[in-house]
C-alpha cells in the first residue's frame, strides 16, 4: 500500500505531513488526493478489517487507525520473546470472526422476519446492506419477496448503500425488478431507489434470454397495476435503452407518457 502512495504522489496526504489547506484551490486538490488515498484503503479490506475503519473518513485517519490497531506482518520478537505476528493474526482472526458473527446474527434476524433487530443491526453496520441472506439476494430482495410491509422496504432502501441495490441474486434481478412485479403500486419507493442510483434502470435480469430482454419500463407497464411505475421510468430511462420494439409495444399497451 504504501508503495502504491508513492507511486501515486498520495504519501504526504495518507502520512499527515501535509494538513489540509484553508485556500480553495489547494484544499480541491487536497480533497481529492485525500478521497484517493481512503479509496484505495478502504477497497484493499476484506470483511474482517473493514469494522475497524468503516466510520473513519479520511485516508490519515484511517492508515493510523491502522497503524494502531494492527502489527506490522512479519515483526520479529521483541526482548520479552513477544512475537508481534502471533498477535497480528490473532487480531485478523478476531476481527474477521466477529464480522462472521455480526452477518449471521443479521441474516438470522431477517429469516425470522425479526424486522426490528435487523433494521437496527444495518444501522449500525451500514456493510451489512450488500449481505447475502437468500438466493443470493440481500435483505431489500428478501423482504420484497416476501412481500414485507411497506415501512420495512422503505426503511431498507433508505439504509442501503447506493451501489448495493445493484446486486442481483442468483437470477440476475435486482430488488427493484421484484418490486416491479409484486409492488407496481409503490412508486414513491421506486422513486427512492432510482433517486439513489440512477443506474438501477439500465439494470435488467440476466436470466431473461436475449431476445426477450426488454426495459424496465416495459416490464412496469405489462403489470396491470404498473402505468403509473412505467411512466415516472420512461422519463429517466436512457434512450438507447428503448428500442423500436419496446415503443411499439407501450403504444400497443397504451401507455401514455
Amino acid at each position: 500500500m504504501k508503495t502504491y502512495f508513492l507511486a501515486e504522489d498520495l504519501w504526504d496526504v495518507v502520512e499527515g505531513t501535509i494538513k489540509e489547506p484553508p485556500e480553495a484551490e489547494e484544499h480541491k486538490a487536497w480533497k481529492k488526493k485525500d478521497a484517493k488515498g481512503l479509496y484505495a484503503i478502504q477497497n484493499s479490506c476484506g470483511d474482517g478489517t473493514y469494522p475497524l475503519i468503516e466510520y473513519r473518513n479520511s485516508a490519515e485517519a484511517t492508515w493510523r487507525t491502522f497503524s494502531l490497531n494492527l502489527k506490522r506482518a512479519g515483526g520479529a520478537s521483541d526482548e520479552s520473546g513477544h512475537d508481534e505476528r502471533d498477535e497480528s493474526v490473532e487480531t485478523v482472526v478476531t476481527l474477521e470472526s466477529n464480522a462472521n458473527h455480526i452477518q449471521e446474527t443479521f441474516v438470522k434476524n431477517v429469516k425470522s422476519n425479526d424486522w426490528d433487530n435487523a433494521i437496527n443491526f444495518l444501522r449500525q453496520h451500514p456493510q451489512l446492506g450488500s449481505a447475502r441472506v437468500q438466493w443470493d439476494g440481500t435483505a431489500l430482495h428478501y423482504a420484497i419477496r416476501k412481500r414485507c410491509s411497506l415501512r420495512i422496504i422503505q426503511q431498507l432502501v433508505e439504509l442501503m448503500a447506493n451501489e448495493d441495490l445493484e446486486i442481483q441474486d442468483s437470477l440476475g434481478c435486482t430488488a427493484l425488478y421484484y418490486l416491479i412485479t409484486l409492488f407496481p403500486k409503490m412508486v414513491e419507493v421506486a422513486e427512492c431507489m432510482v433517486k439513489k442510483n440512477h443506474n438501477l434502470l439500465t439494470i435488467i435480469p440476466t436470466s431473461m434470454p436475449w431476445w426477450n430482454r426488454k426495459p424496465l419500463v416495459l416490464s412496469a407497464q405489462e403489470n396491470a397495476k404498473g402505468e403509473r411505475m412505467a411512466r415516472y421510468f420512461y422519463s429517466l430511462t436512457p434512450p438507447e435503452m428503448i428500442k423500436v420494439m419496446d415503443t411499439t409495444q407501450l403504444i400497443s399497451d397504451g401507455f401514455c407518457p
